[in-house]
């Protein structure tokens, strides 16, 4: 392990768990904030008003931009469910358990070209920090269809689903299992089903997988808390690490927690020690899709790195004016 000698830039300032971030073709950046929902991220937030949760305990997590300029957010409080930011410091339910929504921490949630939005619910366990174990395989995704308020879930037995995405072609549904170590894919079948787990990567000593994108090369880019790495597979599986922030013996601290089902929210939190702050995601953008943003779960920005390829154009990067423009 390797610890970065000089800190990456930053972008913004003051933001609350940046943990999620989406970026646009012209520019805008935008991350998830404990406080105000979804904030942009060269704007002080100070002028956003925070918005009233409600659940006490609500955690801004994954989040994702629709067409109409509103932003979803998921809850990765026990209560899970997502929201709707229809105007600075305004929600509105999105899901529920009204709508058949399992009682579980919402991760992610991604929609798809088709309508479809596809969820990540990461267990069924509370606190959440119980499925940190490596038995623990209750994670599930869920699918909401086009025309449809009731969720369907199509896929259980994860090791603590985090982000997913539908890769560019749109055939696939690819997953990180975080507990589990590994990168899954699912076909999407009609109707918007799944076909059986394939496994697409298996990490081994200091990689827990958290974000996920694709690169214009059929590339797979992920980050990993604790480590704080941002590792790429390419499309034969192989993995190559480009970037760690952690030292050995704080890794092999970890490893010990792992291995002795011991590991809880200050061993996956141990990349907050180091300048990348335990990064969690990673979206591309800027003129030519080959910078990097880096949102975290400690930051009160977002790290910048220049990738050696571009990524894949995101489904929300032509989108106009948003409710925080």
């Amino acid at each position: 392990m390797t610890v970065l000698q000089q800190p990456l830039p930053l972008i913004g300032n003051h933001l609350n768990r940046p943990e999620s971030v989406i970026a646009l073709a012209d520019g805008r950046l935008y991350a998830c904030d404990r406080q105000r929902g979804v904030v942009r991220v060269d704007r002080d937030p100070d002028g956003q008003p925070a918005v009233q949760w409600p659940a006490e305990e609500f955690v801004a997590n994954g989040i994702a931009l629709l067409d109409d300029g509103t932003f979803l957010i998921a809850n990765v409080g026990p209560r899970g469910g997502a929201w709707k930011l229809v105007a600075p410091g305004q929600l509105e339910p999105f899901l529920t358990e009204e709508q058949g929504l399992p009682r579980s921490p919402l991760n992610f949630l991604f929609p798809d070209e088709h309508g479809n939005v596809w969820l990540s619910l990461c267990t069924q366990r509370e606190p959440r920090s119980l499925a940190f174990h490596t038995e623990n395989a209750d994670a599930m995704i869920g699918v909401m269809r086009p025309g449809s308020r009731r969720v369907e879930i199509v896929a259980r037995g994860l090791g603590f689903s985090n982000e997913l995405r539908v890769d560019p072609t749109g055939r696939w549904l690819y997953v990180n299992e975080t507990i589990a170590r590994r990168m899954s894919r699912f076909e999407i079948l009609p109707g918007a089903t799944l076909g059986k787990r394939e496994l697409v990567c298996e990490f081994g000593r200091g990689t827990w997988p958290d974000g996920l994108e694709f690169d214009e090369e059929g590339g797979i880019w992920l980050t990993s808390v604790v480590s704080n790495r941002v590792l790429q597979v390419d499309r034969h599986g192989h993995c190559t690490v480009h970037i760690e922030d952690c030292d050995d013996g704080a890794i092999d601290a970890a490893e010990r927690a792992f291995a002795a089902n011991a590991f809880g929210f200050e061993e996956i939190s141990t990349g907050k020690h180091y300048g990348l702050r335990n990064i969690s995601s990673i979206a591309f953008g800027g003129p030519d899709l080959r910078t990097a943003y880096l949102g975290s779960l400690f930051n009160t920005g977002i790290s910048v790195w220049q990738a050696p390829v571009a990524g894949a154009k995101p489904l929300h990067w032509n989108v106009g004016r948003t409710v925080l423009d």
